[in-house]
């Protein structure tokens, strides 16, 4: 009977402290706009139809605080950032994410960086612009769980902070137009471009080892990387999505016939696991599939029909050039950090 009394009594002190997180508390002092430059350079971007009349800072700032505020979810547990952090490329270091009610996702966590940049989004590649699919997550039963956007919107307007913000903004009440617009602009400012490459082509390489170079000369050259991974962005942004031979029968079939998206190789090194199912732990992994493991699908993506045969030391310099694109300032950056 005691422990049954004691259980009881846990439940009522859960609720509770779910209750006080829905409403003004302590949480929501936090709730002020950071002055931060998010648009250092133009980007292909679509801030919607506010265009000019609406400071974009300020709309980053605002998308910056949504998204790292758990009250987006049904149960006040799982914010965006929960399974996109910042410290590792704004992606996940699970194979699997983990969802509202510790439901677990069936993909894993791809890196929002320079998203502004694609033209297809999530794994199976979906058309459109980030404002398309931005609030996606919010109404995934598993990964945020709420019934709606509408119920976010009414949720939100429930909290006297966001009301504040919204109108400091927008001068206008909280919508699920409003709540779009400011996340997508956030995701879109999380551009990465400072890193040891980047320098590096300033300078002829000259900060590059000699491993680092012949990875990169490897990366260009014989081990074809560049026809998936290319332009400043290190993706196949041109199109939706490959097949890259991971299974000759795949139970996800991603875009359909096995096709996913080619992701952005930018801070690679930080995003393990990788591939949509987390199946490779490492790099050294994700290499030896494109010299080994590549299976003759029979919509395999052409730029992979001719083996690359690579020795041991060429891969480990592949890896070392990966390692080249992590762009540290990114995720030091306190522009895109926790604001609470």
């Amino acid at each position: 009977m005691r422990f049954q009394h004691l259980a009881f009594f846990l439940l009522i002190i859960l609720v509770a402290c779910q209750n006080s997180f829905d409403s003004d508390n302590v949480y929501d002092s936090e709730l002020v706009l950071e002055d931060f430059d998010y648009f250092e350079e133009e980007i292909p971007f679509s801030k919607t139809a506010y265009g000019a009349s609406v400071n974009h800072d300020d709309m980053a700032a605002l998308g910056r605080i949504l998204f790292y505020d758990k009250r987006l979810s049904q149960n006040n547990s799982i914010a965006c950032a929960s399974c996109h952090k910042q410290e590792i490329g704004f992606s996940d270091n699970k194979i699997f994410s983990t969802g509202v009610r510790n439901y677990e996702t069936t993909r894993n966590a791809m890196q929002l960086v320079n998203n502004a940049y694609q033209i297809a989004h999530f794994w199976e590649g979906k058309e459109g612009k980030i404002e398309d699919h931005v609030l996606s997550p919010v109404s995934n039963h598993i990964e945020m769980g709420m019934k709606d956007v509408n119920e976010l919107v009414e949720k939100l307007k429930g909290i006297t902070a966001y009301n504040t913000l919204f109108n400091q903004v927008y001068g206008e009440e909280i919508s699920e137009e409003l709540i779009t617009n400011s996340l997508s602009t956030f995701v879109a400012s999380i551009i990465s471009y400072n890193s040891k490459f980047d320098k590096g082509e300033e300078i002829n390489f000259a900060n590059f080892t000699i491993s680092e170079v012949a990875g990169k000369d490897l990366f260009f050259g014989k081990a074809k990387c560049f026809n998936c991974h290319g332009g400043d962005h290190y993706s196949a942004s041109w199109r939706k999505n490959a097949n890259i031979g991971l299974e000759m029968n795949y139970d996800d079939q991603g875009g359909g016939n096995g096709r996913f998206k080619v992701p952005s190789l930018r801070n690679i090194a930080l995003t393990a696991p990788y591939m949509h199912d987390g199946r490779f732990e490492t790099l050294e992994e994700v290499v030896d599939h494109y010299a080994n493991g590549v299976r003759n699908h029979p919509h395999l993506d052409w730029a992979l029909t001719t083996p690359i045969a690579l020795d041991e030391l060429e891969s480990k310099q592949l890896v070392d050039f990966l390692h080249t694109l992590t762009d540290h300032q990114l995720i030091n950056d306190e522009k895109f950090s926790n604001p609470f």
